[in-house]
């Protein structure tokens, strides 16, 4: 969040102070922009204790706000309205205080006429069952009710209730639940599943008449009803002042539990909030304005190891979506940290090429990416469960990875398996590292050596981002950590490379005992260095450990790259074998079987290959200069 051109906003904290009679409208101007995050004071009481104490709601308000709740959840019970299923109505944005402000409500909630609504209530929702149901009122002859159902609104009121349950419990009112509910028997005689339904056609027939005449009637005798009282009311209005009035004492509440992160002096609030830098002038307008400038109002740039500073990234582009899921499950970059996204969509599909090499199960990966971003272009799935949102994001990464596991497969001769159709292909040739021209299954220790050199690539990007995460943080005595830690990776490999590995380990302490002093010893010596300047004596022998220890395990650890490309392409060989192909050819008689084992193959092994590629970037390349400790920017908004 350094500058414009990172991927996050630079943010800035606010220290406010305002007479507590002032703090209400506050919040309601900050939480009706949006703009501000407020910080919880009680985190930090060594700032506050001499001067302040926390916030805490008076009793009256507390039992003002239970007794308003209950009061309104007893006028929806009283005239059939349920919240849910109405949109949340727009409030005013209040200037008195919260007691004021509930005061006004209790006064509205007393006028209103919920008792002589509640016919009103009844008369709608009878309209909202005829509605679900499909009844038309021409259909049904009236009934005759008794004198008592006439007299007394009870009756109408227990038989509509008896009605609703009724409907609901047997799904008349979705017809697709109650086809669900018989295909959920998993019945397998066809003769038995048309019966069924053909019951079930005759049930919601009978049901329907019967229910319908039966609201029918009890529409005309409310509506006649309705016809003796001159009551002027109007349902729909009372139902919005509810509904109103409930967003209000709900809005009101949440005001009360930010304002349990302040801290108050006697007559005042102190308060701090972060602010993204682009909006401060209109938040500390917006202060000024609702405490009628009764306010002081300070501003400041965090430090660069302040911690708990929130970030906001800027949105992924499409293409990125589903690296950007799998970063965020490790964690969110730290303030001032680099964002990896971008590499990381790199390195991600590289490692899932090299163990899931083969040309024609890449291009099937390849296919089914297609598939998910077409069908995500075309807004399939908007409504759909996790799972499938997360699929259908997915689309992009799996055409990524396709690409990356043809390539590969070219590279080691992989067709569905070494089948024999393509002859590996040689890349390049480093020392004794080679990339390319070879069968993983008959050279696997020209496989390892690769593994390893790409092993040590990739923890090298990583430390090449810490060195600029030093940079950014100012902590220039620790600069030169992440350059030694590349120096001693690239030093040990060549010393593996030119005098070999631990068969011959003795000759790196005789003949090349100079050559490990240059490579070995003396980056840790300077990483030691370093560490005990900047953090102490003690920390730089610790730190030194840890590094040679990571070293090793770590770059050892992508010699899973060598192990699940061999099990990936044995797994191919099985099926291979068994169906007779045999150099390239591929009999009729084969295909059904090949077929077989590339579905399990993408699905078993896809599936491992994913989530040890995900391993090898949190574990091996994350630790390296990824906290993960960032906090989103969540502004206190108003609902």
């Amino acid at each position: 969040i350094a500058n414009e051109d990172d991927d996050m906003i630079e943010m800035e904290k606010l220290k406010v102070l305002v007479y507590e009679e002032y703090i209400d409208a506050v919040i309601r101007s900050l939480g009706h922009a949006g703009i501000v995050q407020f910080i919880d004071m009680k985190r930090k009481p060594e700032e506050w204790k001499e001067i302040f104490v926390p916030y805490k709601s008076s009793i009256e308000t507390e039992k003002k706000w239970s007794d308003l709740v209950a009061g309104i959840e007893t006028a929806f019970e009283t005239l059939h309205i349920k919240p849910d299923n109405f949109p949340t109505p727009e409030i005013p944005v209040a200037t008195e205080p919260t007691q004021k402000v509930l005061a006004t409500v209790e006064k509205k909630l007393a006028e209103l006429p919920i008792e002589e609504s509640k016919i009103y209530a009844l008369a709608s929702k009878i309209d909202q069952i005829i509605e679900s149901l499909g009844v038309k009122s021409e259909q049904f002859e009236e009934s005759d009710l008794t004198q008592s159902e006439e007299m007394e609104l009870e009756h109408i009121e227990f038989e509509l209730i008896e009605i609703d349950k009724t409907i609901e419990t047997t799904g008349l009112s979705d017809h697709q639940l109650l086809v669900e509910r018989i295909v959920a028997k998993h019945l397998d005689d066809f003769d038995e599943i048309a019966t069924k339904f053909a019951e079930l056609s005759k049930f919601i027939i009978d049901s329907e008449r019967h229910f319908g005449a039966r609201l029918v009637t009890l529409k005309r005798t409310v509506e006649d009803i309705i016809g003796t009282i001159d009551t002027g009311i109007n349902f729909e209005e009372i139902r919005e002042n509810l509904l109103t009035l409930w967003a209000i004492v709900k809005e009101e509440k949440r005001i009360a539990k930010e304002k349990e992160k302040f801290v108050k002096s006697y007559r005042s609030i102190f308060f701090e909030a972060w602010v993204p830098e682009s909006l401060l002038k209109e938040a500390v307008e917006r202060i000024k304005l609702a405490s009628d400038r009764n306010c002081m109002i300070a501003d400041e740039i965090p430090s660069v190891d302040e911690k708990n500073v929130p970030i906001i990234s800027k949105e992924c582009p499409s293409y990125l979506q589903a690296f950007g899921k799998l970063e965020c499950a490790y964690g969110h970059p730290g303030s001032r940290d680099i964002d990896p996204i971008k590499i990381f969509a790199i390195t991600f599909p590289i490692l899932f090429g090299i163990m899931f090499a083969d040309v024609g199960q890449g291009a099937i990966l390849i296919g089914v990416g297609i598939l998910l971003t077409f069908l995500r272009k075309k807004g399939k799935g908007a409504d759909a469960g996790d799972i499938i949102r997360y699929l259908l994001i997915s689309g992009e990464m799996l055409i990524y990875i396709g690409f990356s596991a043809i390539f590969f497969g070219f590279l080691f001769g992989e067709f569905f398996g070494p089948s024999g159709v393509l002859h590996p292909i040689t890349l390049a040739q480093i020392g004794p590292f080679q990339i390319g021209g070879f069968e993983p299954t008959q050279e696997p220790m020209k496989m390892l050596k690769f593994a390893i050199l790409v092993g040590a690539i990739h923890i090298s990007t990583g430390l090449v981002l810490r060195f600029v995460n030093e940079l950014r943080h100012k902590h220039y005595k620790l600069v030169p950590i992440p350059v030694c830690w590349i120096w001693l990776i690239f030093g040990s490999l060549f010393m593996w490379a030119y005098w070999g590995g631990i068969s011959k380990i003795s000759l790196w302490f005789s003949e090349g005992v100079l050559m490990m002093g240059i490579l070995v010893i003396l980056p840790l010596a300077l990483i030691f260095v370093s560490a005990a300047i900047a953090e102490g004596f003690m920390v730089g022998i610790g730190f030194t450990v840890e590094v040679f220890a990571e070293t090793l395990s770590h770059t050892m650890s992508y010699s899973r790259l060598m192990a699940l490309g061999l099990i990936h392409s044995a797994m191919n060989y099985l099926f291979l074998v068994l169906g007779g192909v045999d150099h390239g050819v591929f009999p009729l008689q084969s295909i059904p079987l090949i077929a077989i084992g590339t579905i399990l193959v993408l699905i078993i092994e896809g599936l491992v290959v994913f989530v040890h590629t995900l391993r090898l970037h949190w574990v091996e390349w994350f630790s390296t200069f990824h906290s993960g400790e960032g906090i989103p920017f969540k502004p206190f908004e108003s609902k």
